[in-house]
């Protein structure tokens, strides 16, 4: 191993994809939230400001998760800038 891979702490040439921590807690918590919302399958009742709206719950779910994920991209994004 040369200098370079030890002062990196690679293998070599077979692990050119480093799996980072944050990458395998992304991917556990997008599986369970995934998980949550397949199991939850009842209606909810939404109070928007006026209207009342029946929608399955999975729906709900996968749309605040969505919601979640998004503003979390734009604020990390304009974080880094």
């Amino acid at each position: 191993m040369s200098k370079e891979n030890s002062a990196r702490g690679t293998a070599g040439a077979g692990s050119r994809f480093a799996v980072s921590p944050r990458l395998v807690t992304g991917v556990i918590l997008v599986g369970l939230a995934v998980w949550f919302v397949l199991i939850n399958t009842r209606t909810a009742r939404i109070h928007f400001w006026i209207p009342w709206v029946d929608a399955p719950m999975w729906f709900v779910l996968a749309v605040t998760f969505m919601a979640g994920a998004a503003a979390a991209w734009l604020l990390g994004r304009r974080k880094k800038q």
